[in-house]
């Protein structure tokens, strides 16, 4: 057996070793702030958490975030203002709170009833739909830089009473996630859109604000809304990006190459973590929701449903184009917008 040359052999481990402390001493040193509007224990948080200790972790801790959790730099309606104006480096927001002001990121957000039928395609989706370039010059007049979202389960309805068809849904006071879009196809069905914001939905259905939470099942469990919103309707409306991770365009275009490719790569991670998760996550809510006293109610005229229900692609294209953007322009997101729609089986 061929000897073994300790001296050369410890070379090559110093060696090893001078390397990788060179690589991670290749990130600069950056004290970032992140402005979150949640709580730290708000569902699929821990990935924006995950995320930033990672980040942290891997440069070696040159690049640390601090995250600023329910809302201690801005609430949900500034946070986009405060990063696009780099006031702070990094925030978490809901393009949906911005809808009328953000028409390319709402759409890339998934804000149109019944085109993703399930978390996977919508999550294909917003990935899609963010390199569009109507997109990115949105984004970019926002100052903003997206680097991750957060696709939780289905949206449907949970209610303080039982929807047991669609004739129920008439008069009811619904969160409605925007102003833009969702109120439109609610309203079709004689539902009143109220706008209440996430953090604030115990307390909106504890007061009578409204009737139904807008939202994935495991927002019910994590705020016992089974006490004041018992029946979980299994209407289906589609699944959504919620809550995306931004950075300052101005911060963003000041790192260095390397800053920018962690920060990405780490965020497909996090996401990709996020959604091999999502069904289980799924099944406890259901189950933790049934064991605490909710009931799980099915629509019996499910098929006039669907055959009622708007198509907000066409109602979406044509107020872009009233608005003055060419068809041309956004047909390649109309088509990725019925590419989507297919998983519904339409």
């Amino acid at each position: 057996m061929r000897s073994i040359n300790k001296l050369a052999l410890g070379g090559a481990i110093l060696g090893i070793l001078g390397a990788s402390q060179a690589f991670a001493q290749e990130y600069p040193s950056l004290s970032l702030r992140m402005a979150h509007p949640l709580p730290e224990t708000w569902p699929a948080a821990n990935w924006d958490k995950w995320w930033a200790e990672e980040v942290a972790r891997r440069s070696d801790g040159k690049i640390n975030i601090e995250i600023f959790w329910s809302g201690q730099l801005g609430g949900l309606t500034e946070i986009k203002s405060l990063v696009g104006d780099g006031a702070v480096e990094l925030g978490v927001f809901a393009q949906a709170v911005h809808a009328e002001e953000l028409p390319m990121m709402a759409v890339s957000a998934g804000l149109l009833n019944r085109v993703s039928a399930d978390a996977a395609t919508a999550n294909t989706l917003a990935g899609e739909m963010y390199q569009q370039d109507l997109v990115k010059a949105e984004a970019d007049a926002a100052g903003i830089v997206p680097i991750k979202w957060t696709v939780p389960s289905t949206y449907t309805l949970l209610c303080n009473k039982p929807v047991n068809k669609m004739a129920d849904l008439e008069g009811l006071r619904v969160r409605a996630v925007g102003g833009a879009y969702v109120p439109i196809w609610m309203e079709e069905y004689g539902m009143v859109p109220t706008r209440v914001q996430a953090p604030e939905l115990r307390e909106g259905l504890e007061r009578g604000t409204i009737d139904c939470n807008f939202g994935p099942i495991e927002w019910a469990t994590f705020s016992e809304l089974e006490e004041v919103a018992p029946y979980w309707s299994d209407i289906n409306t589609g699944s959504f990006t919620t809550f995306q991770l931004i950075a300052s365009k101005e911060a963003w275009d000041g790192w260095p190459q390397e800053v920018k490719d962690l920060m990405t790569e780490v965020a497909q991670e996090a996401m990709d973590k996020g959604q091999a998760e999502l069904a289980e996550v799924e099944q406890t809510a259901i189950k933790e929701f049934q064991e605490a006293g909710g009931e799980i109610v099915k629509l019996s005229d499910m098929d006039a449903f669907v055959e009622r229900s708007p198509d907000m692609i066409a109602i979406w294209k044509e107020r872009t184009l009233e608005a003055g953007v060419s068809e041309e322009d956004i047909a390649p997101i109309i088509e990725l917008q019925r590419k989507a729609e297919t998983s519904f089986g339409n």
